[in-house]
């Protein structure tokens, strides 16, 4: 029942911030220099079509009018016609947010095992040569931007040791994959064509890896320092005294109370990689809705823009409220806190 209260009022909570987000981007968008019809219709459009156009779309309206107009279709699905694709913006979402999940899913979640075990590791042999190894990788990854890595990766592998497809989209030429689920390498292996697959996941493995890197380590350097500190924890040194053994006690009593400070930050860190799949995309040539909406935002083509920013936006908030409840499961202290 608490967790039940406390997840309500995560919702009613993300809802208002949603709908704030759309305010002031909608806002933002509007207050851009540029006639939206003229950019959606052309230089050399008549002057009759450019007012048919405004009349259609509302935009000889005032702006909450207009911003009205715009929630009421988008709460249906509908975000409008891209100016800059001619399509609509619901199609456009479709087609290139896939690409987005799939580069997210490989750069969040394999990562995530991996700061872990580093983060264990680290802790476990404190002041020692794996322990310095990864805090030495720690200092040099985070601080290192991510589009950097993406350069470095094109520049080593893709021109210096071309060994491995580092940009040019997601897939080679020579292989068609029948759509699914628009991520390739679950389509791929549905339709049996695991080297379609092994493919995919090549042309994947740079994008999710500059995307990563930096947060994997800040994740790992979090578990290591939360570790340390419930080591020294008064219930710790009672389960040691009685001689358990210490796999035991890292695995049983040290490690769970150890990873709620990290899995809240790996929440917010993989929610935040729909945003930071801009720079990457770009970089890559990956055709994601990031890549998308930085092409919208260029052309200033506001229901492009507004729409992207309020999938992103529900993604964050979405993975939020996700990592709120294993937190809570995990900790129940947290769930009594949530519903005073």
């Amino acid at each position: 029942m608490l967790l039940f209260k406390s997840i309500m009022k995560r919702l009613a909570s993300s809802i208002v911030v949603l709908l704030g987000l759309t305010i002031v981007i909608f806002a933002l968008m509007k207050a851009v220099p540029g006639d939206p019809a003229r950019l959606a219709l052309g230089p050399n459009a008549p002057e009759e079509v450019l007012e048919h156009y405004r009349e259609v779309n509302h935009l000889n309206e005032p702006i909450p009018v207009q911003y009205f107009y715009w929630l009421s279709n988008a709460v249906q699905g509908d975000f409008g016609t891209s100016s800059y694709t001619q399509r609509a913006v619901s199609q456009d979402i479709k087609d290139f947010a896939p690409a987005t999940i799939e580069l997210v899913i490989w750069a969040g979640i394999p990562p995530l095992f991996v700061a872990l075990f580093l983060g264990v590791i680290s802790a476990q042999h404190k002041n020692k040569w794996p322990d310095y190894l990864t805090r030495f990788l720690g200092y040099i990854f985070v601080a290192t931007p991510t589009f950097v890595f993406a350069v470095l990766f094109i520049l080593i592998f893709g021109y210096w040791l071309p060994v491995m497809p580092t940009i040019g989209g997601r897939l080679s030429p020579q292989f068609t994959i029948a759509p699914v689920t628009g991520m390739y390498i679950v389509d791929a292996l549905i339709g049996g064509q695991p080297a379609a697959a092994w493919d995919a996941f090549l042309h994947l493995l740079f994008p999710a890896l500059a995307l990563s890197l930096g947060k994997t380590m800040q994740e790992a350097r979090i578990t290591r320092a939360s570790m340390l500190q419930n080591a020294d924890k008064d219930y710790i040194t009672m389960v040691t005294s009685q001689g358990v053994p210490k796999k035991i006690v890292n695995r049983r009593f040290l490690l769970k109370p150890s990873v709620i400070p990290t899995v809240t930050v790996m929440g917010m860190d993989f929610a935040s990689l729909f945003g930071n799949a801009f720079l990457v995309e770009r970089i890559f040539n990956w055709p994601g809705l990031s890549s998308y909406g930085m092409n919208a935002i260029l052309n200033k083509d506001s229901n492009a823009v507004v729409a992207v920013v309020l999938i992103i936006g529900l993604a964050f908030v979405g993975t939020s409220i996700v990592v709120d409840i294993v937190a809570m499961i995990l900790d129940p202290r947290m769930r009594q806190a949530r519903t005073r």
